[in-house]
Formats: C-alpha cells, sequence, structure tokens
C-alpha cells in the first residue's frame, strides 16, 4: 500500500498592527495634585489602532481653575482648517460647518485664532491667501498629508508645494521648549473683554515627538497659559484665540449614524454642535486616518 502524504494546513499569515500608545502622564504644575491631574483619558472612537485624541487636565498654578489639554496623534489623525461663514470672506473648499458626509470620521474640533482683518493675521487654504502671510508670525502649517506644525514663518515653517493651508496668530508663545520673553507682556496677547490680563485663552502647540497639543481654560495670563504648554510637553506654542465666548475644543464619538460632541471643559461657552452647523469663525477639525 503507498504511504499516504498528509494534508497540508494552509498557513495564515496576520498582519498586525502596532497599537498606538497612550501618551505619558504630565506632570502637574501644583502640587499636592488633584486626583487624576496630569493623567490622560481617551477621547472620542477608539480606532483600529487605538484613540487619535486623548484629553486631561491641568492646574497653571495654585488657586487657580483647571485648563483642558488636549494630545492629538498625528500618526492616527489628520488636521482639516475651515473657514467660518463670515471670515475668511468668500467661497472656501472647507467652509461654516463640518458636513453630514464628513462627521463620522471626524474626532475633535477646536477655536482657531483671533479676527482674521482685525489684527491682519495671515490666513491661506489650498492656494489662497485672504491676508497676506507674515514673516516671523506664529503659524499652524497643514501639509497635504494631513499633518501639521507649529512654528515661526519663515524660519521653522515656510511656503512649498506640500503645504495644504497655514492660519497664523501673533508669534510665538513657546519656542524651544520655553516661554518666549514676550509672554511676560499681556497687552501684547490680545483685547480681554472687561479689560485686564485674566480671562480664557488657548494655545497650540508641537511636542518634539510631532504630536500637537491644545490647552484651553479661563483665568489664564498669557503666561501662565505658556506654562501649562511647557508642562504639556511643547516646544513651540502659539495663542490661538481668547475671551469666553470664542475658547473651545470638544471631542466627537459616532454611534448608530449619530455624532456626540463633549467639550474639554464642561464650561466653555459653545456647544459641541455648533462645529456641525454654519458657524461664522474660522477653526480646526480633526479627522480619523
Amino acid at each position: 500500500m503507498a504511504a499516504t502524504t498528509p494534508a497540508r494546513t494552509p498557513v495564515t499569515t496576520v498582519t498586525t498592527v502596532p497599537a498606538l500608545p497612550a501618551p505619558a502622564p504630565l506632570t502637574p504644575l501644583v502640587s499636592p495634585a488633584l486626583t487624576g491631574e496630569g493623567y490622560w483619558r481617551p477621547g472620542g472612537n477608539p480606532l483600529p489602532t487605538g484613540y487619535a485624541v486623548y484629553t486631561t487636565l491641568l492646574r497653571p498654578a495654585a488657586g487657580q481653575p483647571e485648563c483642558g489639554v488636549a494630545w492629538i496623534d498625528p500618526r492616527a489623525a489628520r488636521l482639516a482648517l475651515y473657514a467660518g461663514s463670515v471670515e475668511p470672506v468668500g467661497s472656501w473648499p472647507q467652509q461654516s460647518f463640518v458636513g453630514a458626509a464628513q462627521q463620522p470620521a471626524l474626532v475633535a474640533a477646536f477655536n482657531a485664532g483671533f479676527k482674521i482683518y482685525s489684527y491682519n493675521t495671515g490666513w491661506y487654504d489650498q492656494g489662497r491667501q485672504a491676508e497676506p502671510l507674515q514673516a516671523g508670525a506664529a503659524s499652524l502649517v497643514i501639509y497635504s498629508n494631513g499633518t501639521a506644525t507649529v512654528g515661526e514663518w519663515g524660519r521653522d515653517v515656510s511656503m512649498g508645494a506640500d503645504v495644504v493651508a497655514v492660519r497664523q496668530n501673533l508669534t510665538l508663545l513657546v519656542d524651544h521648549g520655553a516661554p518666549t520673553p514676550a509672554a511676560q507682556y499681556p497687552a501684547d496677547w490680545g483685547a480681554v473683554l472687561g479689560g485686564g490680563s485674566v480671562t480664557w485663552r488657548s494655545a497650540l502647540g508641537v511636542t518634539a515627538a510631532g504630536d500637537l497639543v491644545y490647552a484651553g481654560g479661563p483665568g489664564l495670563t498669557p503666561s501662565e497659559l505658556a506654562d501649562v504648554m511647557v508642562a504639556a510637553r511643547a516646544q513651540r506654542a502659539m495663542e490661538l484665540d481668547i475671551n469666553p465666548e470664542w475658547v473651545s475644543f470638544a471631542t466627537f464619538a459616532a454611534s448608530g449614524g449619530a455624532v456626540t460632541g463633549t467639550n474639554l471643559l464642561a464650561d466653555m461657552y459653545l456647544s459641541p454642535e455648533h462645529y456641525l452647523q454654519p458657524y461664522s469663525r474660522d477653526f480646526f477639525a480633526v479627522f480619523a486616518r
């Protein structure tokens, strides 16, 4: 009798995608720390590799209210600049709100900078300028691959074929991992409603690893906001908008065809849904890759 050759079991090769690690906890600026202060919580829907956005809270100084901090992983998320319905004037590729077709991929959205015409703020999107880009200005630059960075225009960042959008606002608040000297002069960082230097403020920065970090909260001076950004590991950071009506960051999760938003801080003036309906000011949206 001839020998029987055993049937071979097919070999299946399984390719695993490395999971995205959560960022390391932040060191609180105030001791003793509050429970959970500086520890990251995931925001939005989980992706196959993990979460694209994490959030936490930090106090800038003893006796101060908590400031919300968000971390955005560029490996899992891409950034987009949206024009407002009022400014910049004209028609733009992405404008006024995140449409229904894009909402399932939306993981976060946050405010941009000052009113662009009031402050002659450079603004560029997909080949067109609403206001000329200014040398030396703090700039959030979005590239064609969806990644983004923050830097000084003409030094760290400049125009190139891969630049999709640029949003400028004032000068850098943090540079080389430390507050800039200008952070000590409140008058350089926008008009506070009611006067003084303490108000809601927000900022966006980039870490040494290329991750984006956002911070926003009440009762902040420019120098305190800079301290929070440094604690969040920003190497370079720019102030975004200020005052209660304009500081806004929300994460979004999709379930059963509906998209639900959650504010970074419960007492933020605007609801998360304002990013899903016509809005007068420009803003940034964060989408899952």
